[in-house]
């Protein structure tokens, strides 16, 4: 073979790699762009969402200042008018339930009533009955329900001097008493309270239950009474001494945390579940508790809400439209942030932030660079 033919067959065989190389690469990039769909990604892009609002498979809704200023609920809830305006319960008068210790004295009588040492004869703790009454011996009932100690006093002497003459009475009340609330839920101390001195006020009965003081604004205290129910948040009867109520007998009291929650999704600094701490939880809140939008993913013309609806319309075409609502903000513009900050979320809701259209090409190029390096790796090898 001539010195030329050989030096041609050696050029043709050493460059035969790299050629193989290139058409790898291109094969591969025409098939990526093609595509293009199938590069790794954490949720729709920004046309795909427009395409299904085009298609109506969504609702989408551009957030503006009126969408932002309704979604807010209020800022605090209160109790019903009849609980608010209720008196204090008049825990010096006797109720049923309520124990009374009477003693008796007798100065110069029959001696009807069996005495101690001391010369009193002490008919220990009497209750009072449902029907509101106490009974002595001798004596019979004596309305005791409505009466203070000190008239109740006066009841039974009027009554021990028909039969004894020079009496005295003593009426005392005891730790007994009839009249409770029962309070329950996320306490330290739950259970049956009798109304006093300590709880005439739905503070002072918290304050023996103990309620957990890790968020009071999202703990909710419930009232219970006659069959009507008022809730507001803890935090608002620490605020707001109106929303301390009194407390009646029989009233049922439920501390419950409020637990809401919202899923992030996409080019987050955080995906994940994320726990609503406060009312009026704004979409900005999400954001900056997931730790904002990625730098290097996240596209910000592309930042939703989706939320489910719930159709409470009466028109049967409003009742199955269950189509998704999805709000976006445009986060390259400052008017929108701040209405990102007055957006309420609601439980269940889920945000998404789309990859930016960089994001795809530099994943591209990153498949690119790796199968070039193989492909020149391959090269070497075959050198």
């Amino acid at each position: 073979m001539k010195s030329t033919d050989l030096l041609r067959c050696r050029k043709l065989r050493c460059a035969s790699p790299y050629r193989s190389a290139a058409a790898l690469v291109f094969a591969l990039s025409s098939t990526l762009a093609l595509q293009g769909c199938g590069l790794p990604r954490s949720g729709p892009l920004h046309s795909e969402v427009d395409a299904a609002g085009e298609s109506s498979n969504i609702v989408l809704v551009p957030v503006t200042e009126e969408l932002a200023r309704t979604s807010r609920g209020p800022d605090r809830a209160s109790f019903p008018a009849a609980f608010l305006g209720a008196a204090p319960f008049d825990y010096d008068r006797l109720a049923p339930g309520d124990g009374v210790q009477v003693t008796l004295w007798e100065h110069d009588g029959l001696g009807l009533f069996a005495a101690g040492k001391s010369g009193a004869s002490n008919l220990g703790e009497l209750i009072v009955d449902r029907a509101g009454d106490i009974h002595l011996p001798y004596i019979g009932k004596v309305r005791a329900q409505g009466q203070t100690p000190a008239q109740l006093h006066d009841a039974i002497l009027r009554r021990v001097s028909r039969l004894v003459v020079g009496a005295d009475v003593s009426v005392q009340a005891t730790a007994r008493r009839g009249q409770t609330v029962t309070v329950q839920g996320d306490l330290s101390k739950p259970g049956i309270y009798s109304l006093g001195r300590d709880t005439e006020r739905l503070s002072g009965l918290l304050g023996l239950a103990a309620p957990n003081q890790s968020n009071p604004e999202q703990l909710s205290v419930t009232v219970r009474r006659n069959g009507v129910a008022g809730s507001v948040r803890l935090a608002d009867i620490y605020r707001d001494p109106a929303e301390d109520v009194a407390l009646r007998p029989g009233d049922s009291i439920v501390v419950s945390g409020v637990v809401e929650r919202l899923t992030v999704l996409g080019a987050a600094g955080v995906q994940g579940r994320v726990k609503l701490m406060k009312r009026n939880y704004s979409v900005l809140d999400a954001l900056g508790d997931s730790r904002g939008l990625s730098d290097s993913l996240a596209n910000p013309r592309a930042v939703y809400l989706l939320r489910r609806q719930s159709a409470p319309g009466t028109d049967a075409a409003q009742r199955l439209d269950t189509r998704p609502l999805v709000y976006q903000f445009d986060f390259t513009k400052p008017g929108q942030i701040m209405l990102a900050g007055e957006f309420v979320v609601r439980d269940g809701d889920a945000i998404l932030i789309s990859d930016a259209p960089f994001t795809q090409v530099q994943k591209l190029l990153s498949t690119f660079s790796a199968t070039l390096g193989t492909a020149r790796s391959i090269s070497t090898l075959t050198d």
